[in-house]
């Protein structure tokens, strides 16, 4: 009875044994399987088909995972690649702060790298401008976008890419200067349309997938550029007809903005009812995939759609959803000038880290030449020429820090006032981007009201700007599509929180406080 029982309990035991096996044997299995190359490729691919649906959020964890799938294998191509598709894709994601921080890294793990490819140094430059841009670091961002069509040789060898690169770059480029120097910003589309016209890109529905987003970035910008500045319309209608046609034809994600565009046409063409209908299409075609800008810029022009045509109600309705999102948007763009100031100064910092251990270098060198030609010469000699080559050199840095002092601010006066006239432009459009470039050009504006009133809101502090720009209580309002007695009502209000005297004007008061 026993052994019955032992040998039932050692049955038992193999089976158990048995099962436990069977399930873990796959487990085992597939930890053994090698990682392909093909495999992390399929994954980043289905990556890049969704961020080119705008699922930045999905696209963003593919990467992820195709990345540290690329450290297992040790595929260091692959690792660099996908950490450019995480940067550019936070940029996207509107993170620009982790973009940044992103971009830090891939600097800083594969220094190597980069020194040595030029397509790795050509994502850098572009993603580094992208992001500048993003928050109207224009003058930075051009600077990026300038040393990519030099690169874009070295960097690859497909005569399309470098097309299809180098339209991208003059887009972007383009881009830094519309509002700037529109001339400019024409010149550099056109260039953009010479390559196209070089590829035989005109037949709108028959263009080659990797030029059709470059193609209807080129037409949309020149639709723009006749619409606001050559005021020419007709042209606009021809071009906005080439977004329309190529966007509906590859069904763009991006038909939203092609419809709004051709809304803006239409009522600078007075058709108020006809760009009311490419408003609401657009607004349809949001939905999810918006961003704030985009829900602005609809409501802002439904809102002057129904102005002109006299129905004031709808005209109120539209303008109280665009306000809120517009004072919100300046608190974003605030922290994002903050984010790539620090990013820009974190460069300056390291080119000065650099230049110094090279002064280090050299100044070492020197005093080893130094001590050989005191060995040499006669020691009373030597600390003659030493005392008076340390004298020499304190007078000459007691003057380089005077010229440099001088340099800065000519300089700083120069750059407000190159900046004047583009500030005083986009406060009288009522941009979404006037506080933001403001605050770039007056850094001290903002610190100084809030010593005097903390609790000073977005939509006050952009009040208080028009005020320091001397705009008369008939200019705010009409700029800022508001009443003559709102605006008086908002002064008052203005000079009550910063206890501004009854006496005391208060265009003077704000230039004695703020420069003060």
């Amino acid at each position: 009875m026993m052994k019955l029982k032992l040998i039932l309990n050692i049955l038992k035991f193999v089976f158990l044994l048995y099962l436990l096996v069977a399930l873990l044997s796959p487990i085992f299995t597939y930890a053994q399987v090698p990682i392909s190359k093909n495999y992390i490729n399929s994954i980043t691919k289905k990556g890049d088909y969704l961020s080119g649906i705008l699922l930045f959020e999905k696209s963003l964890e593919l990467y992820k995972k195709a990345n540290k799938l690329s450290i297992q294998i040790h595929d260091r191509d692959g690792m660099i690649r996908t950490d450019f598709k995480i940067a550019s894709t936070l940029n996207s994601l509107g993170d620009y702060k982790g973009c940044f921080n992103h971009l830090d890294m891939i600097e800083s793990k594969y220094e190597n790298d980069l020194s040595k490819n030029p397509e790795y140094q050509y994502l850098l430059i572009e993603i580094t401008g992208l992001n500048y841009l993003k928050y109207d670091f224009k003058r930075q961002a051009a600077l990026e976008f300038k040393k990519l069509p030099e690169l874009i040789d070295k960097a690859f060898s497909n005569s399309d890419i470098k097309k299809e690169k180098l339209i991208r770059a003059y887009i972007g480029i383009a881009s830094c200067y519309e509002f700037v120097d529109n001339d400019l910003a024409y010149y550099y589309m056109r260039k953009a349309a010479s390559v196209i016209k070089s590829r035989n890109l005109y037949n709108t529905l028959n263009i080659p997938k990797n030029f059709q987003r470059n193609v209807l970035s080129v037409y949309r910008n020149l639709a723009d550029y006749k619409q606001y500045f050559s005021k020419d319309l007709d042209s606009a209608y021809y071009y906005n007809d080439k977004v329309l046609a190529l966007g509906q034809h590859i069904n763009s994600p991006y038909m939203f903005i092609f419809n709004r565009q051709r809304a803006q046409i239409l009522y600078s063409d007075k058709k108020y009812n006809l760009s009311l209908e490419y408003c609401e299409k657009a607004l349809k075609q949001i939905k999810e995939k918006a961003v704030k800008e985009d829900l602005i810029d609809v409501y802002k022009l439904m809102a002057e759609n129904y102005r002109a045509m006299g129905n004031l109600n709808e005209a109120s309705y539209y303008s109280e959803k665009y306000i809120p999102l517009k004072d919100s948007l300046v608190g974003t763009r605030t922290e994002g000038i903050i984010v790539s100031s620090d990013y820009l100064n974190s460069k300056q910092r390291e080119n000065i880290s650099k230049q110094k251990k090279v002064r280090e270098k050299y100044f070492l060198v020197g005093v080893i030449v130094i001590i050989l030609v005191s060995l040499v010469s006669i020691l009373m000699i030597a600390r003659y020429r030493k005392r008076q080559k340390e004298l020499h050199f304190r007078l000459q840095l007691k003057k380089q820090k005077l010229l440099e002092k001088d340099l800065e601010k000519v300089q700083l006066e120069k750059k407000i006032n190159d900046s004047f006239d583009e500030i005083l432009q986009l406060a009288k459009t009522n941009s979404s981007s006037f506080f933001a470039r403001f605050q770039e050009i007056y850094p001290f504006f903002t610190p100084q009201l809030l010593n005097v009133e903390s609790k000073l809101q977005s939509s006050e502090l952009t009040f208080c700007a028009y005020i320091f720009l001397n705009f008369s209580t008939k200019e705010i309002a009409t700029y800022t599509f508001t009443s003559v007695k709102t605006v008086q009502n908002r002064k008052n209000h203005i000079r009550k929180k910063l206890l501004i005297p009854s006496d005391k004007d208060i265009y003077v008061w704000m230039k004695e406080t703020v420069t003060s």
